[in-house]
């Protein structure tokens, strides 16, 4: 990748650039280099994907193709990926064309790679992106090459491009998560108001003297901020958000 690119992915990332504009930069920026789908997710807790898996712990965006959705289930997308639990608990790459992936694995993710190896998907790498400073808020990316063929056409192509992947991978979740989580999370203003508010310690009741608005249209709006964020609580909710920098009260 030249560095006129990398360039311009992190200028279109500070400059303003729409949340999906700069996804769909991203994601043409990977196919330049021979990449045909991008999943990238952020897990803000990882103790509450322990407790609820990750799909539902965390959040994730993709171009893979539809055959992938269905066949392994669009609820529970990545619960049963071996290279997203390697990933969450530290690895910080992972060749999805490594047989020795597989020596510890559970049968259901046995069973995932299998389904992924049926439909084309066994050539392609996953990185380790940031974390917060404790830990928190684990974000990577799962880049699926097709067009490679053999372990031997695969290693060739990782040998030639791994470095501007990594970077360009770096670079997206950088601007992700400084600018663009909406990407991710598309809280509305109202939304992400109350939520600043009840981090700051204020009660519903002066929430809504602040905002003018009902405790019934205030409900509504929390309603739909837990239904985004995939929060049980109201504090899970704020406390996502937090983590996610959706908020900054």
């Amino acid at each position: 990748m030249s560095l006129e690119k990398l360039i311009d992915l992190a200028g279109a990332a500070k400059a303003g650039t729409g949340d999906v504009a700069f996804w769909d930069s991203c994601t043409q920026t990977f196919a330049d280099l021979g990449v045909t789908g991008i999943g990238y997710g952020i897990i803000p807790y990882a103790s509450d994907a322990t407790v609820r898996g990750f799909t539902q712990a965390g959040f994730f965006r993709h171009t893979y193709p539809q055959d992938w959705v269905t066949a392994v289930e669009e609820q529970a997308l990545v619960d049963d990926d071996i290279s997203v639990e390697l990933i969450a608990n530290g690895t910080k790459e992972v060749l999805w064309n490594d047989a020795s992936l597989l020596d510890h694995a559970t049968e259901p993710q046995q069973m995932q790679s299998e389904l992924e190896n049926d439909i084309g998907m066994q050539f392609g790498a996953s990185f380790a992106l940031n974390r917060t400073p404790a830990g928190q808020a684990i974000s990577g990316i799962g880049l699926w090459v097709s067009e490679t063929r053999t372990d031997r056409e695969f290693d060739l192509y990782w040998q030639q491009h791994r470095s501007a992947l990594r970077r360009l991978s770096f670079a997206m979740d950088e601007g992700i998560r400084r600018d663009h989580m909406s990407v991710l999370v598309n809280l509305t203003p109202r939304e992400r108001d109350c939520l600043s508010y009840l981090a700051i310690g204020l009660r519903p009741a002066e929430i809504c003297w602040t905002l003018k608005i009902s405790e019934k249209t205030f409900e509504k709006h929390i309603k739909g901020a837990k239904e985004k964020l995939r929060a049980s609580t109201r504090d899970h909710a704020v406390a996502k958000s937090l983590v996610l920098g959706l908020i900054q009260p």
